[in-house]
């Protein structure tokens, strides 16, 4: 399971011939296709489209580990279009979407039933963890971008509990 960062320095065709190759799930709950974009999408018929949300990715995959049903959903990196050229993705919009984020982590708890909710995230440990307060649900968030190295799980509480946080050296 992955989710985005530099896989948006290519242009979107190449973006979504890559994933399509993937031999694994490639997850983002915050790229969105823009609205005047959603009316003659050139990729349409991506699998991973969903005309309904305005999403240009599956924003989660559910997966079994070692007989624990478990939820990841992506975060690809928010700044994507002031860190890469624009130009070459002009259909997608990113960000945070911690509003989104709660949606989503809503829904899947209530429809899919998972016993952990991880979060893949390419945010970076300082977006993580602020993510973390704001967001209730969230068992883990599995870090990257900013490479921080970070010994034990940071614990952040929440409305609605905790969520550990992690993030990849």
């Amino acid at each position: 399971v992955m989710t985005g960062h530099w896989e948006f320095t290519y242009r979107d065709e190449e973006v979504i011939r890559n994933i399509a190759e993937f031999q694994g799930a490639f997850v983002a709950q915050n790229v969105r296709v823009r609205e005047e974009a959603l009316f003659d999408y050139r990729f349409a018929d991506f699998a991973g489209f969903d005309e309904d949300l305005g999403l240009a990715f599956e924003p989660y995959v559910i997966k079994e580990v070692g007989g624990v049903k478990v939820a990841v959903i992506g975060q690809a990196f928010p700044y994507t279009p002031i860190a890469n050229p624009a130009r070459f993705i002009p259909d997608w919009t990113f960000g945070i979407e911690d509003g989104r984020m709660q949606e989503i982590v809503d829904r899947v708890r209530a429809t899919e039933k998972p016993a952990v909710v991880v979060v893949l995230s390419h945010n970076g440990m300082d977006v993580d963890l602020k993510l973390a307060s704001r967001v209730s649900g969230i068992d883990v968030i599995l870090g990257g971008h900013t490479h921080d190295g970070v010994p034990a799980p940071i614990p952040v509480d929440n409305p609605g509990g905790k969520t550990l946080v992690t993030n990849a050296g």
